[in-house]
């Protein structure tokens, strides 16, 4: 089969071995992955990654080959990214993203930029009505959103701050908006922050036109937000979110990506605030909101490659003005 492999020579379209499907597995025929932050930072060697790997974890596709009777060929999927033992501590509390000996698709071995891939079926999810190859695409980072919002919740009408208007920043806006939030999105980026107005968020800052720690204030009564969401992946993020968080409030962090960060102690101690981070999500919950139009995707889609022009693909998705990038297999 195709795949597109990461090596320390850059990326490369190879004929590698299909997975033997073992008792118990789903193999899935991959329809289109999308290029995610992880993904990226480990083609930029931001994020340390075995090589070579086959890089990939946004997956949407059709069951090829089932051994169990749950998943009849054909269904339209998407997958979980973590392979867990079962067994530890852990996964004993529902926590299989947490364990002990997991294995993730797309980052420890191999995922989903390739022709086939084989999983346990307990980590597959039928796409239901009005959720296509695109929409399953973003199964993965918006239940990641979701879970922000819950290890995070705010009161109706309470102000909350997402730094970054790339993809992620763009779903866990709509997240807090749906729940009554007051959204307040803040980049740097023009064109990104336009597609957050075209969602409905009414209160974009960009900071290179603006004093933005001046118009958070003025639309948080002085007081900062409650809470403020880290979406950036970088340390600059997190700084400018603990300068602005209000007292007693809360900054949830998604990912740093592999930087270090430098974190004032005594700050989070003296005016008391929480730091949350959080990686995965429910899926099911995910799907839900898709199905019934509750979250908008298409919107975020900023261009489509096929696997043999995946090098492009990176390429492109590294630019500044793109949300997200797919790689149709």
């Amino acid at each position: 089969m195709q795949s597109l492999v990461l090596t320390r020579d850059g990326l490369q379209v190879a004929d590698t071995p299909i997975t033997p499907l073992m008792p118990g597995d789903v193999r899935i025929e991959v329809r289109s992955v999308g290029i995610s932050g992880t993904d990226l930072a480990i083609w930029k060697g931001d994020l340390d990654a075995p090589l070579p790997i086959i890089l990939g974890r946004e997956i949407a596709g059709v069951i090829h080959e089932s051994s169990v009777p749950e998943f009849a060929p054909g269904a339209m999927v998407t997958t979980e990214v973590d392979l867990a033992c079962g067994r530890c501590w852990y996964c004993k509390k529902t926590l299989k993203h947490l364990c002990l000996t997991k294995q993730t698709l797309g980052f420890t071995v191999d995922g989903g930029m390739r022709e086939y891939l084989s999983v346990p079926a307990d980590l597959i999810h039928l796409l239901p009505d009005g959720v296509d190859m695109l929409a399953g695409t973003f199964v993965e980072p918006l239940a990641s959103a979701i879970q922000t919002q819950i290890d995070s919740p705010v009161e109706r009408g309470e102000s909350v701050l997402v730094i970054g208007s790339g993809k992620l920043g763009l779903l866990i806006s709509q997240i807090y908006d749906a729940t009554g939030a007051d959204v307040l999105l803040l980049d740097r980026n023009r064109y990104q922050l336009g597609i957050g107005r075209q969602l409905g968020l009414t209160h974009t800052i960009n900071t290179e036109e603006t004093d933005w720690k001046k118009a958070v204030l003025e639309a948080t009564s002085g007081a900062g937000p409650a809470l403020v969401v880290e979406a950036t992946g970088t340390p600059d993020g997190f700084t400018m979110a603990l300068e602005i968080v209000r007292s007693r409030g809360a900054i949830a962090l998604k990912s740093m990506h592999g930087h270090d960060v430098q974190i004032n102690a005594t700050e989070i101690v003296n005016r008391e605030i929480r730091v949350v981070g959080t990686s995965r999500g429910p899926y099911s919950k995910a799907l839900d909101m898709l199905s019934k139009g509750r979250i908008e995707v298409n919107r975020l889609v900023s261009k489509q490659f096929t696997l043999e022009d995946g090098s492009k693909a990176f390429e492109h998705a590294n630019q500044p003005d793109v949300t997200k990038v797919l790689v149709n297999i």
